[in-house]
């Protein structure tokens, strides 16, 4: 039983296709290992416009994945973006949120495979 992420939403969404939900993940392990390194690097040079918008563009995958804790602190993101507020402010958030994903890219390749 999967910890990290909950496919039901996904397999609802592509009527339990196995194959298009594979293909899904795939694009999620590809794209999120990205943006991460993008978020971050945005939150250090406080480019406020960047990181909402690698935020905003993996939020769905986040929802589809069902990585809750993910989506909180995503949407915390969010917010320190709209208030442009200090580096530190968000960097724990930003910790606990690149955990969370990581451990669901981590488990997800290990139960599919990938």
């Amino acid at each position: 039983m999967a910890l990290y992420y909950d496919l039901g939403p996904l397999y609802r969404e592509y009527n339990n296709d196995k194959e298009l939900v594979r293909a899904r993940l795939i694009d999620f392990l590809l794209d999120s290992k990205k943006r991460l390194k993008k978020i971050k690097k945005g939150i250090d040079e406080k480019e406020y416009a960047k990181v909402e918008k690698h935020i905003k563009s993996l939020k769905p995958s986040l929802e589809f994945l069902g990585v809750d804790q993910a989506i909180d602190e995503a949407n915390q993101i969010q917010e320190w973006t709209l208030d442009q507020g200090k580096t530190k402010e968000v960097k724990e958030i930003f910790k606990s949120f690149q955990m969370h994903v990581k451990n669901a890219r981590k488990e997800i390749k290990k139960d599919f495979d990938l």
